[in-house]
């Protein structure tokens, strides 16, 4: 029962009238605080070029050499300010532009096997039969999973992306993930492992993300496993596998979209992903790994 006169959390989002409203993208919120901030230095220079009127010429003198060096800050401000607006919306188109052909690229090589296979069929070069449908109905869900992909990492970009947190079991959620792939992963829980403010949607996605990856390159008699842990603060996963590997050159970009090995099969975004729902939560992820001595993922979540 909430204390007497208490009243209950609130935030500008839960108003009725913002409802099914995006909130502004956070450099739009930026760049607001900044033009507010300027309008502000200029009422203020404004009142007191009034104030002149009311005072003795020796007075007038100061004033007003204080007011022009307010005026030449501003100036400077305001333009500094406007060449960033300028970069960043350059950085934007530019962004903008290389993920277009990131993913003219990326759907160019699934679209043009399904059109051989289709082509095929009907000219009675394939048969008909259960194989070869069924490598069409794989490439077309390799496009599904590239499209939904690509809109979650467009919700995440763009600061459009909606938490909705719960308090989470991450244990039983990582016994359900690992129950649910087509190999045995090992799963270390700890007894006292407290539950976490979440988005249990989101989480599951993260680790479906890093397990499939891990899966992916490490062979069948491989080992791959994921340990929960607990600190003060955070609650730490940790997802290993005995792959691999990544290469040293590799590692800088690993959380950039559409980075993948030669022989991956994977749409190249599912770590870039993963890394934009962590940071959401305001958590953390790194990787740790070397060539032939497999990988390990952590990721750090605020209790």
């Amino acid at each position: 029962m909430r204390g007497q006169g208490q009243m209950p959390r609130w935030r500008w989002r839960d108003h009725p009238s913002w409802a099914g409203r995006r909130r502004p993208p956070p450099f739009v919120r930026r760049m607001g605080c900044v033009f507010a901030g300027l309008i502000a230095l200029a009422a203020l220079g404004a009142s007191t070029l009034v104030s002149l009127l009311w005072r003795s010429p020796h007075q007038v003198a100061a004033i007003a050499a204080g007011a022009l060096a307010l005026f030449a800050a501003l100036a400077m401000v305001f333009r500094t300010v406007i060449r960033r607006v300028g970069g960043a919306f350059a950085e934007q188109d530019r962004l903008r532009r290389q993920l277009m052909a990131d993913v003219a690229h990326e759907l160019r090589t699934p679209l043009a096997i399904l059109m051989g296979r289709i082509e095929g069929l009907l000219d009675g070069v394939y048969p008909r039969d259960e194989e070869h449908l069924a490598e069409l109905l794989e490439e077309t869900r390799h496009l599904s999973r590239l499209v939904e992909d690509l809109g979650t990492l467009s919700h995440a970009e763009a600061g459009a992306l909606e938490l909705r947190k719960e308090r989470v079991d991450l244990g039983e959620l990582v016994r359900d993930v690992a129950a649910a792939l087509p190999r045995t992963v090992a799963v270390v829980v700890p007894a006292d492992l407290p539950a976490v403010e979440a988005d249990p949607v989101r989480i599951r996605q993260v680790l479906l993300n890093l397990l499939a990856n891990a899966l992916r390159h490490t062979p069948e008699e491989g080992a791959v496993a994921v340990e929960l842990q607990a600190s003060p603060q955070r609650i730490l996963i940790r997802v290993r596998d005995s792959g691999s590997g990544i290469a040293p050159e590799d590692l800088p970009r690993i959380f950039e979209r559409f980075q993948k090995g030669s022989d991956s099969r994977g749409s190249g975004l599912g770590l870039a992903i993963a890394r934009k729902l962590v940071l959401a939560h305001g958590g953390e992820i790194g990787i740790e790994s070397a060539p032939g001595k497999g990988t390990e993922v952590t990721v750090s979540l605020p209790r």
